[in-house]
């Protein structure tokens, strides 16, 4: 293959001379107001021809390298699907920064970028949270800076920074291409917690410059990921119930307030799931306890890696907040939430009196509201009006089926 390359482009640059020669002897003509073959190569148009034919192959290997064939044009442009990526994160048992270190891998091959890096912006400079491939040369000493929302670069040397773009609240992807170097890159502005902001850079030395995935569904999952992560780490002050896993009460209202925001910005579904547990007030105190690690179990199941689990403000109340989740996902979650559930606690053996049956009320960003107190007022609605109408399921639009209780646990 790489001799046929080679050949072809001899043959390339061959017939590259002979339409030089011809486009010069034109232009020999012209300048001496005769027909092209009637031009007398004397030394004055002899020096033109030569200054002409090597000025054109001086730049053309630079031509040819900036600006791709049509075929790589197109193909770069068809982007790749993050499916297995995710399908790799929701196979994985462990939460922790080899999980975000082996997904940034994968995703660098997905993108079939070169480079990756995401770092941690500051005023004064940027902290690499993770990278993955070769570090290019032109990145070497080089870091990103964000001040009065301006986001910049600062060259190794003296160079000195240049602005990249100012950042906005949509936090768009950039594709940057700098005037001091010959340095090009995709670029993704990434929200963090505690009001950080981060970056992912993408990297190649040839084109396509752009990696062949969605920058902007490529943005929400890396937030999505490095949120999961970062919370890992808080499992024992006061974030998680040791026991369960599940995301304690208080941190409630935050949690959906940042995935609405997240969703908003990157223009993405989201649902809430207000989920109650009938007759849990008849149990035993030994037998809530059983019960809790029961729905935490069947919610481990059911729910996805980036899905979020929740204590209710009450006892035997839950939530589950599912990103990236429209009326009709949210429902098929709750469906299978309370299959998984019921095949739990037929195990449990509990007296007839005690009919525990999962109640699930939804409510879904955009259609059902537009901020996260609206969101999680009308999924708690859905899940009231559900146990007034005696059935299991109820989407807040009321455009979903609805079965039963009694046909829920048979």
């Amino acid at each position: 293959m790489k001799d046929k390359k080679v050949i072809k482009d001899k043959k390339g640059n061959w017939y590259l001379f002979v339409n030089l020669v011809l486009v010069v002897a034109l232009l020999i003509g012209i300048w001496t107001k005769s027909s092209a073959w009637e031009a007398k190569f004397e030394i004055g148009n002899l020096l033109l021809f030569i200054i002409i034919v090597n000025t054109i192959l001086l730049f053309k290997d630079f031509i040819l390298v900036s600006y791709p064939s049509k075929k790589e044009r197109s193909s770069g442009r068809k982007a790749k699907s993050l499916m297995p990526l995710r399908a790799y994160i929701n196979s994985t048992s462990t939460i922790d920064d080899n999980l975000l270190k082996t997904s940034i891998q994968k995703l660098k091959e997905i993108s079939e970028c070169e480079y990756l890096e995401i770092a941690v912006l500051d005023k004064a400079q940027s902290n690499t949270l993770v990278s993955v491939g070769e570090q290019p040369q032109l990145l070497a000493g080089t870091r990103f800076i964000i001040n009065d929302g301006i986001l910049s670069i600062k060259h190794s040397g003296q160079l000195g920074a240049e602005e990249v773009c100012k950042i906005t609240e949509e936090h768009k992807p950039i594709k940057f291409k700098s005037k001091l170097t010959r340095l090009r890159a995709a670029l993704i502005p990434l929200n963090l917690s505690n009001a950080r902001l981060g970056i992912c850079l993408f990297y190649n030395s040839k084109p396509p410059f752009s990696p062949r995935i969605s920058l902007t569904n490529t943005g929400f999952f890396l937030e999505t990921m490095i949120s999961m992560v970062e919370n890992s780490h808080n499992q024992v002050g006061g974030y998680k119930d040791k026991t369960t896993g599940l995301i304690l009460y208080k941190n409630y209202e935050e949690l959906v307030d940042n995935e609405l925001e997240r969703s908003e910005r990157y223009e993405q579904e989201m649902s809430l799931l207000t989920i109650k547990i009938t007759d849990f007030d008849k149990l035993q105190d030994s037998e809530k306890p059983l019960i809790s690690k029961n729905i935490a179990s069947a919610m481990k199941q059911s729910l996805r890696r980036f899905d979020l689990m929740f204590y209710g403000k009450e006892a035997g109340s839950y939530y589950a907040l599912l990103t990236e989740s429209g009326v009709e996902e949210a429902e098929g979650i709750a469906r299978r939430l309370q299959k998984e559930f019921n095949k739990l606690i037929k195990k449990l053996q509990l007296s007839d009196d005690k009919k525990l049956i999962l109640v699930i009320g939804s409510a879904t960003y955009q259609t059902d509201a537009t901020h996260s107190m609206g969101l999680i007022e009308k999924s708690a609605d859905a899940c009231a009006m559900a146990i007034e109408n005696n059935i299991d399921f109820k989407a807040f639009s009321g455009n979903q089926k609805q079965n039963k209780k009694s046909e829920s646990k048979k």
